[in-house]
């Protein structure tokens, strides 16, 4: 990794509101100077059992935690999956919520949980407390998934709950068991035959996500510091990291061999993924953006919004990104093909077929109000459907239209026409 960009998140981590500003003001100009940093790279999903390309949506937690209240997109399933299909799409990358699904550190099975809420300026799941049923309502929003001929590519972003058993999911017999019991669930319920794949950990192993596994693969690191995970891993660390590969993922095809398993990996950290033994994985699920490379993201706002500065940075990127696009558009789609070329190399190396059901565009992006005349959601539309294309021709098994394919995006979800166009591509090919 280059140096100067791992020293820039670990300020950026380290130091107040008011000096973040700064420092990204800083950084900023840099860049506009000419000054070279390092590409994000990351980790996305899709379906590669089949030899029919996967047309790939993602609804991650949000399809159980925004149902009531002023965020309700997901109360009526049966609704949201019709206008799904009828957009084209034919997998969904969800949260299975193996934590929850499973039992407890202590035995105990629950029904019922209260998920905490996401910051309030992240763009999925829920952001008040919500009381959600998540072994209930596994089953029937899969029943009614395949009852529509679609399938599902099951993961984790291990939300919290007041008791913080995310927290108690620790060492990789610990994500072996909680995936077993899911799948014994999906089994009795007799829903295998819809999961296209079963991603352990999304973005393996930032601490966000992987909350329990971070302090023991990084030496008690706070699962708040992306530092070590930006950071070269030590050879220790590799060998813990590759630990969850082979001892996570080995229980769980011992039990169900005719399932599809990997762990999804994200950017910052993907130069370390590469180098890992990839034998174990079925599949190569990673996310590519062009916001992944740092020169772009920070020109046009993204970094700001990624970083959660304050909530007017996202309209203020909204209007900026357009320009920064548009006016070096053969460049940066350049940079994207780079990022896409990067993963396609190693994935073909390893002989793992690729999917996708992050990309594209911005990472963090949302409706805002738009200047008269444009929608804030054109110049997205325009890279994602260049970053299919690039997908489609580099031999992609798995392919979504962007990250935000989701009834609570409205200003795209509303745009129909798009949404099959891109399908259509990715089926047609």
């Amino acid at each position: 990794m280059n140096p100067t960009w791992e020293g820039m998140l670990r300020a950026l981590t380290m130091t107040s509101s008011m000096d973040r500003r700064e420092f990204l003001k800083n950084t900023t100009a840099a860049l506009a100077a000419g000054a070279g940093f390092a590409p994000w790279v990351a980790g996305g999903c899709s379906d590669a059992s089949t030899s029919t390309r996967q047309a790939v949506t993602m609804w991650e937690f949000s399809w159980l935690t925004r149902r009531e209240g002023v965020e309700a997109e997901y109360a009526d399933w049966d609704k949201v999956l019709d206008e799904l299909s009828a957009r084209g799409y034919d997998t969904i990358r969800m949260d299975a919520f193996p934590h929850l699904v499973a039992r407890g550190p202590g035995g105990e099975q629950v029904d019922r949980f209260t998920i905490l809420p996401q910051t309030p300026l992240f763009m999925w799941g829920n952001h008040t407390p919500v009381e959600v049923e998540p072994r209930a309502g596994l089953v029937e929003f899969i029943t009614k998934v395949r009852s529509r001929g679609m399938n599902v590519g099951l993961s984790t972003w291990f939300n919290d709950d007041p008791s913080h058993r995310a927290e108690t999911v620790a060492t990789p017999a610990d994500y072996a068991r909680i995936w077993l019991e899911t799948l014994d669930h999906l089994a009795d319920a007799k829903l295998l035959d819809a999961v296209r794949w079963v991603d352990l950990c999304n973005e393996f192993p930032i601490g966000k996500w992987a909350k329990g596994a971070y302090p023991l693969i990084f030496d008690g690191a706070d699962p708040a510091d992306p530092g070590p995970a930006i950071s070269p891993w030590s050879s220790e660390a590799q060998t813990r990291v590759q630990q969850y590969l082979d001892e996570g993922i080995g229980p769980v095809r011992e039990a169900y061999p005719e399932l599809s398993y990997t762990f999804s990996f994200e950017s910052v950290s993907g130069y370390n993924a590469r180098e890992l033994d990839t034998s174990s994985l079925d599949l190569a699920e990673v996310h590519v953006w062009l916001s992944s490379d740092l020169e772009f993201s920070a020109a046009s706002g993204q970094l700001e919004v990624l970083l959660e500065l304050g909530p007017d940075k996202l309209a203020a990127h909204a209007e900026k990104a357009p320009e920064v696009y548009y006016s070096e558009r053969d460049r940066w789609l350049s940079t994207l093909e780079g990022l896409v070329d990067e993963w396609a190399r190693w994935a073909a190396e390893r002989r793992l077929p690729l999917v996708t059901s992050e990309s594209w565009g911005p990472i963090n992006y949302d409706d805002v109000d738009s200047i008269e005349g444009t929608s804030e959601w054109d110049w997205v539309k325009d890279v994602c459907a260049e970053g299919v294309r690039m997908a489609i021709d580099k031999g992609w098994s798995g392919i979504c239209t962007n990250n935000f394919a989701q009834p609570h995006f409205e200003g795209l979800w509303s745009d129909i026409a798009w949404h099959q166009e891109q399908n259509a591509r990715i089926k047609r090919s």
